[in-house]
């Protein structure tokens, strides 16, 4: 219940102004965890305690208002999720403890810019064992195709996950020495998909 509130909280401090505007020398006025250090994160993440999920709140509602604002953008996340994107501003954390959250989302969000889905995509769920995602179709087709360059996938660019997909994807991570699964999870499809 304290992370919903958390959230709930962040969410209103990140819905207070507009993502696009700004005044006419591009300054505006910053809110919520924005503001914070780069070592709050990295502490208060190892500590899992409620300011990192002010946090990680927040991060979610800079992405709704960056989907919302931006142009020929749906989802600047492709595929990312939240604990994800802290992490990878996690790792820059450690390097950069004085850097402010604010800048390190936007510059992240700047190097997702290519790859965001530009119009609503359906979900489609993936399974294995007990274990579950929902991917869009699109980033499914991605994934078909990135893994069809790499030779790994001879099927069709459907959006299913299919048993060939499944099969190229666990080639795929043998490849880069992760688990076997094949399953998309965050790690595989960072690994997939950035450099």
């Amino acid at each position: 219940m304290r992370r919903l509130g958390a959230a709930l909280a962040a969410l209103a401090l990140a819905g207070a102004g507009s993502a696009g505007a700004a005044d006419a020398n591009g300054r505006f006025a910053m809110k919520g965890a924005g503001f914070l250090p780069c070592q709050v994160l990295t502490a208060e993440r190892e500590k899992r305690s409620d300011l990192y999920f002010l946090i990680a709140g927040w991060v979610e509602g800079y992405l709704t208002a960056h989907n919302r604002h931006a142009a020929d953008t749906f989802d600047i996340a492709s595929f990312e999720s939240t604990e994800l994107l802290l992490q990878v501003m996690g790792s820059h954390c450690k390097d950069h403890p004085g850097d402010r959250l604010y800048p390190v989302l936007n510059s992240m969000l700047g190097q997702l810019q290519a790859d965001r889905l530009v119009k609503e995509s359906e979900r489609v769920e993936i399974t294995e064992g007990e274990r579950k995602t929902l991917l869009y179709l699109e980033t499914v087709r991605r994934l078909q195709a990135e893994l069809q360059r790499r030779g790994l996938y001879k099927g069709e660019i459907d959006g299913r996950f299919s048993e060939a997909c499944r099969a190229a994807l666990q080639a795929f991570q043998s490849d880069v020495e992760l688990e076997m699964t094949g399953f998309p999870d965050q790690l595989t499809l960072w690994k997939l998909f950035r450099k």
